[in-house]
């Protein structure tokens, strides 16, 4: 038993550390957020304020036009989102209930495009989205999401399949067509995975800093990521690292409150059963 209470001891002191490896450099642009620019770099380092002043959070928001950026970006994720429900659901409904012909020839190159890296697609798409004069707009940043998603249709499948087929029996008897009964049946009972597919895009496209960085050229629709990569490249100083340190801050609080609020739903999504109804 004292082996078992040891184990237990160490187990958790190293993930204590490498929490702790993880949170101090958070802690540091939060406190920073609220520094006056003189005392960023005063040695030794203050791991406290005198108090907490918006002041840097305000400068972002006037000075920098903060609040343009964030609902480009809000924008941007919820087109996405939509894009991703549609298709996806759709496409893994097919694959899981229609009868057609080469469908396992199909559901294997799906999976095979997963394993592609985004680096060896990357020109081959740039090249298209040139060719069909969609460069410098905002088409290459939504357009994919209502093509459908080899990952995700893949898991919809999977999800689709554990639905008790007396269900769709029913369904059927009815007088369900397929599109009835995606809408009102396989999509409700597979709502785990759509939202975490919810979730994923919003953080995928909130944190995304290459696609706008490479096809926005109109700086009124810049994202969010850019903006902070723009201000740490221009005025990355000590005089404005606080606001940049403030603008950090407000892009980290909607990932930590996706991930905080959804964990059960994504336990949910990506562990299932056939029993789990």
């Amino acid at each position: 038993m004292r082996k078992k209470h040891i184990l237990f001891f160490v187990r958790y002191a190293v993930i204590l550390l490498f929490s702790l490896a993880f949170l101090i450099p958070f802690c540091w642009m939060i406190i920073t957020s609220f520094k006056d620019p003189i005392k960023v770099f005063t040695i030794p380092i203050n791991w406290w304020v005198d108090s907490f002043d918006f002041e840097n959070y305000a400068k972002f928001f006037t000075q920098y036009d903060g609040w343009r950026y964030i609902w480009n970006t809000v924008k941007l994720a919820a087109i996405n989102i939509v894009g991703v429900v549609l298709s996806n659901g759709i496409v893994a409904y097919a694959i899981a209930f229609l009868k057609f012909r080469h469908k396992k020839v199909i559901m294997a190159l799906l999976l095979i495009t997963m394993m592609m890296p985004g680096t060896v697609t990357f020109f081959p798409q740039f090249l298209v989205y040139v060719k069909l004069g969609w460069y410098g707009t905002l088409m290459p940043l939504w357009v994919p999401a209502f093509l459908g998603n080899a990952y995700y249709i893949f898991l919809l499948r999977q999800y689709y399949l554990t639905i008790p087929q007396p269900i769709l029996d029913a369904a059927r008897v009815c007088g369900c067509g397929h599109f009835r009964m995606l809408w009102q049946i396989v999509m409700p009972m597979a709502k785990p995975v759509f939202i975490i597919m919810v979730l994923n895009t919003f953080v995928s496209v909130w944190s995304d800093l290459f696609g706008p960085l490479i096809y926005i050229l109109n700086e009124e629709q810049y994202t969010f990521p850019v903006l902070l990569s723009y201000m740490n490249s221009s005025y990355g100083n000590a005089g404005t690292l606080p606001t940049i340190m403030a603008g950090g801050v407000l892009s980290a609080i909607p990932t930590l409150l996706v991930y905080f609020l959804g964990q059960k739903v994504m336990i949910k999504a990506y562990v299932f059963k056939s029993g789990d109804k």
